[in-house]
């Protein structure tokens, strides 16, 4: 992720996007909520990533090698969250 994140503003934007993850799967028992909004972050990030640059066809490359890495990241540290989580439910029964 850039270096200059306030990562108090990513989360609590990060919680408003689950919130309304969680409200819509309420109602749509169709299993693509997730995929949904995996969908809607890959059309935003290339609508914020065309104001950006000037020759998107030419930086297409390095805009998905740095979008994926800091999505290996999060996914990588939500996981890791996730693990230690159910194993301390785990743990507790």
């Amino acid at each position: 992720m850039s270096q200059n994140i306030n990562m108090e503003a990513l989360y609590t934007s990060a919680d408003k996007f689950i919130s309304l993850a969680n409200e819509i799967a309420q109602k749509d028992t169709s299993g693509t909520v997730g995929m949904g909004l995996r969908y809607a972050a890959a059309r935003y990030s290339a609508f914020e990533s065309s104001m950006m640059t000037k020759d998107m066809a030419k930086e297409k490359n390095k805009i998905k090698e740095a979008l994926l890495k800091d999505y290996e990241m999060m996914l990588e540290e939500n996981l890791t969250m996730y693990i230690k989580h159910l194993a301390s439910q785990t743990t507790q029964k």
